[in-house]
């Protein structure tokens, strides 16, 4: 490979300044994510007097660690997809891409519980879309929604 291939390949494996879409989740993203559910959970499970509560928080903790590592694994796996240039492939390939941003939005949702904690990245979103091409397409289908929806005793075209 030509430095400048390799050049190319770091850029595009790169975090991106903003996450936008679940496209520009890599790898660096989910240690601190991690990290900062590793101890928030942590200090909820110290906190719990009831041992019931104590154990719940525990295992929230090792499931929140656990979807925190398949994530990670999964983005390897998406790296390899970039690379080789099979993003748009049908398929598994679109089930693996679907399915980083729907469990990103699942870690954040547990992590916006702690969104007033110092340590709380605005980088922790949720994102709704896959790529600019899935925003347009779901930005078109949501006004032809609004276009074609029921109003009085028109029929639905």
């Amino acid at each position: 490979m030509t430095d400048r291939h390799l050049k190319a390949v770091d850029d595009l494996l790169a975090p991106a300044a903003v996450l936008e879409f679940s496209d520009d989740l890599r790898i660096p993203d989910i240690e601190p994510l991690q990290s900062f559910l590793g101890a928030r959970l942590g200090e909820l499970a110290a906190q719990e007097q009831d041992a019931d509560a104590r154990w719940a928080a525990q295992r929230l903790a090792e499931l929140t660690d656990a979807a925190c590592r398949d994530l990670e694994d999964e983005l390897v796996i998406w790296q390899e997809v970039l690379t080789e240039g099979r993003a748009g492939q049908p398929g598994p390939v679109q089930t693996l891409r679907q399915g980083l941003g729907f469990r990103w939005n699942r870690l954040i949702d547990t992590a916006s519980r702690f969104a007033s904690h110092p340590d709380y990245r605005p980088r922790w979103h949720r994102l709704r879309y896959l790529c600019v091409e899935h925003a347009e397409f779901v930005e078109q289908a949501d006004q032809g929604m609004q276009r074609g929806s029921l109003d009085g005793d028109r029929s639905h075209p």
